[in-house]
């Protein structure tokens, strides 16, 4: 898997990475990452990028209800 795009954004790392003829479009927050995967052959990479703008809101939301059902579910100290 190599990466061939980078989308800025303030608190996530977003990338575009080119592999077994797909792109997968991936989402990393601390330790939590999501990542969505396109044919290369129905989408180009310039869609991707737009994509991945597009998405990143609704991500970071569901990586907020991620941590906070991780944080439920620690064992109290």
């Amino acid at each position: 898997m190599r990466e061939i795009a980078h989308i800025p954004h303030p608190l996530m790392r977003i990338t575009v990475h080119s592999y077994n003829g797909q792109f997968r479009l991936r989402y990393e927050l601390d330790r939590y990452e999501q990542s969505f995967k396109y044919a290369e052959s129905d989408y180009t990479l310039q869609e991707i990028e737009a994509f991945g703008f597009e998405l990143s809101e609704g991500v970071l939301m569901r990586f907020v209800d991620m941590r906070t059902q991780y944080l439920e579910h620690l064992p109290s100290t």
